[in-house]
């Protein structure tokens, strides 16, 4: 897969956790942005479309989320380690509670491991 598609993808998706963070529909999320087709911020959050510097503006004013974040995913503050969890594949999200299940309750009477691989 062509690699700018690839980072489209990423990007879309960062975006889509910001707005599923604040709890909004995809044609509020439209709406906040100033897209007037639901089907264009769709396309957004497909990878399909690019978010201009305009969006990144203002999902940085209204929720925070920085534009080396959307971009590069480079997590700078607190708000923004919840969105990339949320942007994390469930396989990913799993092996995240695995490890805190593991250093909360771990020891040789929990393996967490064995439990996941017959599912």
């Amino acid at each position: 897969m062509n690699q700018e598609v690839v980072m489209n993808r990423e990007i879309g998706q960062r975006i889509r956790a910001v707005r599923k963070k604040h709890g909004l529909s995809q044609e509020k999320m439209a709406e906040v942005l100033g897209i007037h087709s639901t089907t264009h911020y769709q396309n957004i959050e497909y990878g399909k479309s690019k978010v201009t510097i305009y969006h990144l503006q203002i999902i940085f004013e209204k929720f925070g989320a920085t534009p080396n974040y959307i971009l590069l995913g480079e997590v700078a503050n607190e708000q923004e380690y919840v969105y990339d969890f949320l942007c994390q594949t469930s396989e990913h999200k799993i092996k995240v509670f695995v490890e805190i299940a593991k250093q909360a309750f771990g020891g040789p009477q929990y393996d967490f491991d064995v439990y996941l691989k017959k599912k």
